[in-house]
């Protein structure tokens, strides 16, 4: 695990290095920061950004510009919860996901989320131990905010509908039904309290419309994610962030998996931004506080999330 942080963390510093001599101009910047009459003082446009990849809030990126944010997730799943005497297949996972969000107007942004899996799965019965990778199902979406705190409202509101597109892997090693068109929705809010307190929060759901790998159908997948960061300077700041989901049990063949569960984790993150590069290097560590699972289930007691985030600008 060491190994792979330190390859990640090399990784973000380099292409911090290239991102030098890129920054653009500072009013590109403000742009990020919502406006508050009667405040002087504003924190950074990149200053208390969510650390963890399923939160988005309610602002999106300005018109003209372009935000990329790398997110690396490790999770070790060793830990076999609801046990009732029987045991479950545990494995090291690395999950990295890319979010490009570029502003078309004021008020809408388009995203698009390729994402990629690697998956260190033990020995069990009879089954060796293996290595699997390979990409996931990539996500497109469009947001919409009737409510901009950066244009002057009292808080920022973005709607989101997307769909998920087959891009997942097939064969028998390859993750359960993947590979399918799913739809997403999301609805979020982003409140800045300048120029220390942000909160971001969302709520929303993934549904499947297909049978994917293995003859395999997911289910309904609902979420709800939270941040709270207070900013000490426009370098650094620091938080706690939550996720909670919900998924429905699956069905293979037409017959019910049974595997519906229930996982919330909570944990601390903080923020280093990198103002003259347009840059930010984010952290987190989560803990579980909730896992309700309706068959034997390998989970992680810890979870390791890190986020490398550029805005740029022609």
């Amino acid at each position: 695990m060491c190994e792979r942080l330190q390859k990640l963390l090399f990784c973000g510093l380099f292409v911090s290095s290239l991102a030098g001599g890129q920054a653009f101009a500072a009013d590109a910047t403000s742009q990020t920061a919502p406006a508050q009459p009667g405040k002087t003082e504003k924190m950074g446009g990149m200053s208390g950004t969510p650390v963890n990849s399923a939160i988005s809030g309610g602002a999106i990126v300005p018109k003209g510009l372009l935000l990329s944010a790398l997110n690396f997730s490790y999770r070790d799943k060793d830990d076999i919860v609801d046990n009732a005497g029987a045991g479950a297949r545990t494995s090291e996972q690395e999950l990295y996901i890319l979010k490009l969000r570029y502003g078309m107007a004021d008020r809408f942004e388009l995203a698009f989320v390729p994402g990629y899996i690697s998956n260190h799965r033990d020995a069990y019965g009879r089954a060796r131990a293996d290595h699997l990778e390979g990409p996931t199902d990539f996500a497109l979406a469009g947001t919409y905010t009737p409510f901009s705190q950066r244009l002057g409202d009292p808080y920022s509101l973005a709607l989101t509908l997307g769909v998920n597109m087959p891009t997942g892997q097939e064969g028998p090693d390859r993750p359960l039904g993947g590979d399918v068109w799913s739809y997403n929705a999301k609805v979020g809010v982003t409140k800045v309290w300048h120029p220390n307190h942000r909160i971001d929060w969302d709520l929303g759901f993934v549904q499947p419309t297909e049978t994917g790998n293995q003859g395999v159908k997911k289910d309904t997948v609902t979420t709800m994610t939270g941040s709270y960061h207070y900013v000490f300077t426009p370098h650094f700041d620091i938080g706690a962030e939550f996720t909670l989901e919900n998924g429905q049990a699956w069905e293979k063949n037409g017959a019910d998996m049974k595997n519906g569960c229930t996982e919330m984790y909570v944990g601390p993150v903080a923020n280093f931004v990198m103002p003259q590069w347009n840059m930010w290097l984010g952290a987190g560590l989560f803990f579980p506080v909730i896992r309700d699972y309706d068959v034997p289930t390998a989970s992680d007691d810890i979870r390791v999330e890190i986020k490398l985030g550029k805005i740029w600008s022609w």
